[in-house]
Parts: structure tokens; C-alpha cells; sequence
């Protein structure tokens, strides 16, 4: 049941902490091709993608949402 077809990694999705090649590959193929994609997910929505859990699921969301807070000081 594929909602998007997937499609590639974004540099932003590639550059971020915590990331790698396969990891944003996995989650542009769920058409999460950028950060700001990302931002959008929850949890549960990544944990079934192979090697992830609870909390490296947060902290990938929390890094992509990261720039939503910048200059709210």
C-alpha cells in the first residue's frame, strides 16, 4: 500500500545529523524526500523502517524540525 512513490533523498534529508545514505533512501522511498517531509512524520510512522526505533525515530523528527524553532528565542 504506497500512498507516494518514492523517489530520492533531498541533500538536506542527506546532510542531517543522525543520517545516512540508506536510512534516507529508505524514507524517500515513503516519499519523506526532505526535511521539512520529515518534520511532518510521527514515530510510529518510521518505525517500519528496517533498524529504526523509538528513539532514533525522535531524534531524526526532532533534528528536521529544528530550523520550525530557530529565531523563536
Amino acid at each position: 500500500t504506497e500512498t507516494q512513490s518514492g523517489g530520492e533523498p533531498q541533500e538536506d534529508l542527506l546532510g542531517m545529523d543522525g543520517m545516512d545514505p540508506e536510512l534516507a533512501q529508505a524514507l524517500a522511498n515513503k516519499g519523506i524526500c526532505s526535511m521539512e517531509d520529515l518534520a511532518e512524520q510521527s514515530v510510529d510512522e518510521l518505525l517500519d523502517i528496517e533498524g529504526m526505533d523509538e528513539e532514533r525515530a525522535g531524534q531524526l523528527i526532532m533534528t528536521a524540525r529544528a530550523p520550525w524553532f530557530e529565531g523563536q528565542e
